[in-house]
């Protein structure tokens, strides 16, 4: 199994799977590691960065990390646009946006989310995920679309699931009736395309949509606005909606704005200033991720 070093200017391992955009990473003494997809990914830190590997895929991090893609050249394009973002962006180096394996995992992951907190949510993708097979790693892989939907819905209840132990086999199922390939191959649809189609699915509002096309398919120009987002985004942007609700017509404008400041780099944009509120409410909460 092979190694790579990356410089702490391109990679933080703690900021990215801290970042609610991957929930089967766990953390010890020795760094991070975690499965994804068919693969082991891990992340170990030493001297000036950190050293990454994967098997049984050796390769399989050079995905999922994005190492395609500078981040540290990212960071200044987006301070050169925005220069109220500098701020945010130099406290978060490394932070990177990830590219899991499987698109159907992201989903079903965030279908977890809504309402939920990160320790819950985590637990819950680890419950899914024992419907799955323990491959030749050890991991269980993550089940597939097929296993899901033959799920009973008494069963994931039972489990903590909540109204969610309905939408996720009735999401499963409804896929299964679409043509061939159809959720993978929105990889390859606009991300205008791959965000209204999602939304055709049980349980997926504008919110969990834009987090599948921006982590789960790549679409970058995807713009989430939760809670943390909103509340940044008023800060800086909208002040005359501060302590308002997010309406459709809110979120939309917050999406637009993104994408014209930022155009392919706005879901890179949106993904530091929503760790940044995120890591100063588990401050403020003493929520701290296990």
């Amino acid at each position: 199994m092979s190694d790579l070093f990356v410089p702490e200017e391109e990679l933080n391992a703690d900021l990215c799977f801290t970042s609610g955009q991957v929930f089967r990473f766990v953390r010890s003494e020795q760094g991070w590691e975690g499965v994804d997809g068919s693969n082991v990914i891990r992340a170990k830190k030493t001297g000036g960065g950190w050293k990454v590997s994967s098997f049984p895929n050796e390769m399989a991090y050079h995905r999922f990390f994005r190492l395609d893609v500078s981040f540290f050249d990212v960071g200044k394009e987006i301070q050169r646009r925005a220069p109220e973002l500098s701020s945010f962006i130099n406290i978060q180096r490394g932070m990177r946006v990830l590219q899991p394996e499987r698109v159907d995992e992201t989903l079903f992951s965030f279908l977890c989310t809504p309402n939920n907190n990160l320790n819950r949510i985590v637990k819950m993708v680890e419950k899914l995920s024992e419907y799955g097979k323990v491959n030749k790693t050890g991991f269980y892989e993550f089940p597939k679309i097929k296993q899901i939907a033959g799920v009973q819905e008494s069963e994931l209840r039972a489990q903590g699931f909540g109204y969610r132990g309905s939408v996720i086999p009735q999401v499963a199922k409804m896929i299964m009736e679409k043509p061939s390939g159809w959720l993978e191959n929105l990889k390859n649809a606009s991300y205008e395309n791959a965000f209204r189609e999602l939304q055709t699915l049980p349980g997926v509002g504008p919110k969990v949509s834009d987090c599948v096309c921006l982590i789960g398919m790549g679409h970058t120009s995807a713009v989430p606005v939760d809670t943390h987002i909103w509340k940044m985004a008023t800060e800086l942007y909208f002040p005359e909606w501060k302590n308002k609700a997010v309406t459709w017509q809110r979120y939309e404008a917050v999406g637009k704005l993104f994408r014209e400041k930022f155009g392919e780099l706005a879901g890179f944009a949106q993904q530091y200033l929503f760790y940044d509120s995120l890591s100063k409410y588990r401050n403020r909460e003493g929520l701290f991720v296990k």
